[in-house]
């Protein structure tokens, strides 16, 4: 097998212009992916970080700066990535959102955020990406989760419920995918 295995497929990484989703996206353009970067930093950084993937692995690689917690914004996302690639062959749903004070003490508004950008932005972009996956027959879906995905942990309500969630929903995807080629996995 070539050290450049994934050379003609594209991976989506949610916020991955720095950190983990950074390092998950270098790694998948070294083996030859073409990157899609997605986050919420100014252009000019994300754009830097897609030109550093591309100097580095000679893959092309994009920034696109949607916000995960819009659906609308998700959808447009993807549609611009399969429109430059031709479809996305791997997701990773590394986005996050992290809170951390007592239950009594979160705000409403960050809990519905953390919902909406930990669990709902993975739902949307599978059910968006994942018919092109099943008509080429071949899909990686890889949904980041955490250790605090299988035990509970003081004063991060919102992490532990959006994580153990993404497990949960990372099983359903996987059986229903089983026959098709498309695999899904949870990493924590």
């Amino acid at each position: 097998m070539s050290d450049r295995y994934l050379n003609g497929r594209t991976a989506l990484v949610t916020g991955s212009v720095g950190g983990l989703g950074n390092a998950i996206a270098a790694g998948l353009a070294a083996v030859g992916a073409n990157i899609v970067l997605n986050g919420l930093e100014p252009a000019e950084e994300g754009a830097g970080a897609a030109s550093k993937i591309e100097s580095a692995y000679d893959v092309e690689a994009i920034f696109d700066p949607s916000d995960v917690s819009d659906l609308h914004q998700i959808k447009r996302m993807i549609d611009n990535a399969n429109a430059r690639f031709g479809g996305i062959d791997i997701l990773v749903n590394n986005a996050v959102v992290r809170n951390f004070s007592a239950i009594e003490d979160l705000h409403p508004e960050a809990w519905d955020r953390s919902i909406a950008v930990n669990l709902s932005a993975a739902f949307h972009a599978v059910r968006l990406v994942l018919p092109g996956m099943k008509t080429r027959s071949w899909g990686r879906i890889i949904n980041m989760s955490s250790v605090f995905g299988w035990r509970g942990a003081s004063e991060r309500i919102d992490y532990v419920t959006t994580k153990t969630a993404l497990i949960g929903l990372t099983r359903g995807i996987a059986v229903e995918t089983a026959a098709s080629g498309v695999t899904a996995n949870a990493l924590s």
